[in-house]
């Protein structure tokens, strides 16, 4: 990866939350500064953590490992990247158990420098993997201006809508704890593992729509810092286990998708999202007889209890993340070389029908709300796309004269 400008950015985000969550709520004792630096030293101590701090102190400072490596590396080589930033990731973890010292309520431990600096070496070690990663795929050094897909742009809004609903930021020491206390003790389901790891392929995909191409894993690593410091600042939101999972998988699947020619790894996006819709809507499958009802009338849940009320109990994450889905299913279709009115015809059919079996599905209601849903994603696309077709057209033929002269 030749430009990396977004590290520095990245690694001074990292730095501002480890320095707030170690430090939050600054209530500074009033006789802090009595005995200065090493009369704070004496008072660290070997005191035994917690399992859920012992895996938070190691996950607070990997992505500082990772961003300082990746910055160090484009000014040193890479042996000594890797030891500057181990020792700075200590160095900066000393200081912080140092301030606790002069802050109430804080427990300041040798322990958590110890693991500290085990999760800036883990960071230093994804890095490594990252730039290995880069080399791996040969991306050209040489930028050209991609024809930005407006298809590919709403769908990363829709996923960054989902992931960052329901838009609620909150900043306190409890969040930061509840978006990792799922890690302190990981859960891993095979069908969410799968179902992340298919949508970040299909973000990698977006995003290569998107930018240049010696830019794409520098924008797909934005993105992903984006979605994981939105899992610690929105509200409701958490850390899951199999996501992250999937995002150690995402890492050797690029390689193996990057080797594959366009036309068949575009198909095994299509398959990979359709079966993600067809678990989504049809898990665990246990179909019985007889058909149970369709509603015709669509969001009549709705209307039923009024539409304030309704208003107030949608799950913005689970309505965000039906669109994101069915963005992804559209925009991976014509991604796979159908025109866009196929695309949508083939979305609308495919929820459609899922949404027919789900009658046979004991405690489910089959309704007509999904396909309209669908529908309207298709209309939003379609629509993107015919205002870019003229301007396509006119770029088109402009590059033509230009080569003929």
């Amino acid at each position: 990866m030749h430009s990396r400008s977004v590290i520095p950015w990245l690694l001074l985000v990292v730095l501002a939350l480890i320095v707030y969550g170690s430090l939050y709520p600054f209530n500074f004792k009033p006789d802090a500064m009595q005995g200065g630096v090493l009369e704070a030293l004496r008072q660290l101590s070997w005191v035994r953590a917690g399992r859920g701090d012992r895996i938070s102190n190691v996950l607070l400072y990997l992505p500082l490992g990772f961003c300082l490596f990746l910055w160090l590396e484009t000014r040193w080589h890479r042996a000594p990247s890797m030891v500057v930033a181990t020792l700075l990731g200590t160095l900066l973890s000393l200081s912080i158990e140092i301030a606790q010292v002069y802050i109430s309520a804080r427990v300041s431990s040798l322990t958590d420098v110890t693991l500290n600096a085990a999760g800036t070496l883990l960071g230093v070690t994804a890095g490594l993997a990252w730039g290995g990663l880069t080399r791996l795929m040969h991306l050209p050094g040489r930028a050209e201006r991609p024809l930005r897909d407006p298809g590919a742009v709403l769908l990363l809004g829709l996923w960054l809508a989902w992931r960052f609903a329901p838009f609620v930021p909150q900043f306190d020491l409890v969040k930061l704890k509840s978006a990792l206390r799922p890690l302190f003790s990981p859960q891993f389901d095979p069908v969410v593992v799968f179902s992340f790891l298919t949508f970040w392929l299909v973000i990698n995909q977006a995003v290569a729509a998107v930018v240049s191409r010696p830019r794409r894993l520098e924008a797909l690593l934005l993105v992903i810092a984006t979605v994981l410091v939105g899992r610690l600042l929105v509200a409701n939101q958490t850390f899951l286990p199999g996501e992250l999972l999937a995002l150690l998988l995402l890492l050797p699947m690029l390689l193996v998708m990057h080797r594959l020619r366009p036309r068949p790894r575009r198909a095994v996006l299509v398959f990979a999202v359709i079966v993600v819709l067809l678990i989504d809507g049809l898990a665990p499958f246990d179909f019985t007889p007889p058909m149970g009802r369709f509603d015709l009338w669509p969001f009549l849940g709705w209307f039923e209890i009024g539409l304030p009320a309704a208003i107030q109990l949608i799950d913005w994450s689970e309505l965000f993340g039906k669109l994101f889905l069915y963005g992804a299913l559209l925009w991976v279709i014509k991604e796979w070389g159908a025109s866009i009115g196929v695309a949508v015809l083939a979305l609308v059919a495919t929820v459609l029908a899922i949404e027919v079996l789900q009658a046979w599905l004991p405690d489910q209601t089959a309704s007509i709300t999904e396909p309209l849903l669908a529908l309207g994603v298709g209309l939003a696309f379609r629509s993107l796309y015919q205002r870019m077709r003229p301007r396509a057209f006119a770029r088109e033929t402009i590059f033509q004269r230009v080569r003929n002269r």
